[in-house]
């Protein structure tokens, strides 16, 4: 769960410290242009001898890369050694959610979680057998969907550049751009059998990450994709136009939810939660912080779909429903990701993620490892498939969803 940035606090100099820092660095430098002058004379063997009881983590480092350079059948490109070093620092001792990210990846990694980003507004996923770039979703709105991308189309080339699962990273990079100019698409459609050139021009999109529909008169179905920077917005509208449809009762369908950001997830649980805790954090000094709903809510029968693929902030708002007995959850037991990641930008744009913190339910549970079990354990079944709301040819099978027919079913019967 990507959790709202945390500033990291500056402290005044040390003028003490300072010169204590420049006389260690002076030193360490001293030391190391010492033993590469050793390795350039006498060789490694001498050179390993001087450095056995000497050697410090950052003369280490530096030593390694000398060696690299002198030795490594090919040339060295000093940017990548330390982007390797600066990965292995968080990767090694800590656990999978804590890691390194370069600029350009942090720069990605703040669209995603932000839901914003200028691009055409496609999704795409590299077919195993085929190779093949297929379109997996186009956002509404978007430029992909006004110049007639469709779900299912497969790219055959970007500007120009012939693409396949081989160079995916690049079509990504192709699709994108400065917004308002253009990019030439030739994709080719299986429905038809046909291959079309098309030109879209770039613009800031909103990824979709909530859609709603009525399922009855009566029944309000919204399903929450993730909990991105744009959710509460979108949560809001769909939420309010339900209720103006008439929804009296509400489904909330966070199946294969991965999660997001904790100011997102407390934005939408505050529509739907009568006031209280909705979380608190306790990060490694036993310090912590809590979260609060109000006492403004939409007060009508609730039932939350959840799965074993609903992680972090999907739990999260799971959790805090069954706790309050505000709803009944059904499905089954969640990922158990209960854990807090703070991202800490570096001045050169790089980041580094680290979990700071495990995050409870209001009732003081943390599921990390564990996850929420269901109010009601209902299997997906062989055929399931979440429905792709962002498809307008999309609809939904009730009697293809036991777990959605069952929450039906507890909305009916007033349980």
């Amino acid at each position: 769960m990507e959790e709202e940035n945390k500033t990291i606090q500056q402290q005044k100099p040390d003028k003490k410290a300072a010169v204590k820092l420049y006389i260690t660095a002076f030193s360490t430098g001293f030391l190391t242009a010492v033993l590469i002058a050793l390795l350039v004379m006498c060789g490694p063997a001498l050179y390993y001898r001087a450095v056995k009881h000497t050697m410090s983590p950052e003369t280490k480092a530096r030593a390694i890369y000398h060696l690299m350079k002198k030795y490594y059948i090919e040339d060295v490109d000093i940017d990548e050694v330390y982007e390797g070093v600066y990965a292995g620092m968080t990767a090694v001792p800590t656990d999978k959610y804590s890691y390194y990210m370069s600029a350009e990846d942090a720069k990605e990694y703040d669209e995603k979680t932000n839901g914003n980003y200028v691009g055409i507004g496609i999704q795409i996923m590299a077919a195993a057998k085929t190779k093949e770039l297929e379109v997996t979703a186009v956002f509404k709105p978007s430029p992909a969907h006004d110049c007639g991308i469709k779900k299912g189309d497969i790219l055959r080339s970007v500007s120009g550049v012939t693409v396949t699962s081989d160079n995916m990273d690049e079509a990504v990079d192709l699709v994108r751009g400065p917004e308002n100019t253009s990019v030439d698409f030739v994709i080719y459609r299986p429905s038809e059998q046909k291959e079309y050139e098309m030109t879209c021009y770039r613009k800031a999109v909103d990824m979709n990450t909530v859609y709603g529909l009525m399922l009855d008169e009566h029944t309000g179905y919204i399903q929450i994709t993730a909990f991105d920077g744009v959710t509460p917005e979108q949560f809001d509208d769909t939420l309010d136009k339900l209720v103006k449809a008439g929804a009296v009762k509400l489904v909330i369908d966070v199946r294969n939810n991965p999660g997001g950001l904790l100011t997102a997830i407390s934005d939408v649980a505050d529509s739907l939660l009568p006031k209280g805790t909705l979380t608190y954090t306790e990060d490694k000094y036993g310090k912590r912080e809590y979260v609060y709903t109000d006492d403004v809510y939409l007060d009508i029968p609730l039932v939350v779909l959840a799965n074993e693929y609903s992680a972090s902030a999907a739990e999260l708002f799971t959790g805090a429903v069954k706790d309050t007995g505000r709803g009944k959850i059904v499905g089954n037991t969640t990922y158990g990701k209960g854990i807090v990641q703070v991202p800490f930008p570096l001045p050169d744009g790089s980041l580094v993620k680290l979990t700071t913190a495990r995050y409870y339910t209001p009732s003081g549970v943390c599921i990390d490892g564990v996850g929420i079990e269901p109010d009601y354990k209902v299997d997906e079944g062989e055929d399931f498939e979440l429905p792709d709301l962002n498809d307008d040819e999309t609809k939904i099978d009730i009697e293809k969803d036991p777990q959605l027919k069952k929450a039906l079913e507890i909305l009916d019967n007033g349980q």
